[in-house]
């Protein structure tokens, strides 16, 4: 049996797809998009953060996955990049308790 090529065609590597909002995302969080972080927003992210890399804290389940990806940005002494869901969860945790209104 003959080896036997098939020509594919490349992807395009300096096309990178990150984020696509849907219709109905864009509905439901248009109003968490609209507000601006305040200074107690900020706060509330640090002290978590802070619990969490200096005391070990598990932070609350609703924004742990938030929590982490900021603490691995400073640990590594990076500047600190909030990504979409991570904003949306911890703004969505600011109103739970009262932070944010």
């Amino acid at each position: 049996m003959a080896n036997m090529r098939i020509a594919m065609k490349m992807i395009d590597p300096g096309v990178v797809m990150y984020l696509v909002i849907i219709e109905k995302m864009i509905e439901r969080y248009a109003g968490v998009m609209k507000v601006r972080p305040s200074e107690k927003f900020f706060s509330m992210v640090h002290e978590v953060v802070m619990n969490h890399v200096i005391d070990k804290e598990e932070p609350p389940e609703q924004i742990r996955t938030a929590v982490l990806n900021v603490a691995d940005d400073m640990m590594a002494g990076r500047d600190v990049t909030l990504r979409a869901g991570d904003y949306i969860a911890l703004m969505d945790y600011a109103r739970e308790i009262g932070v944010m209104k």
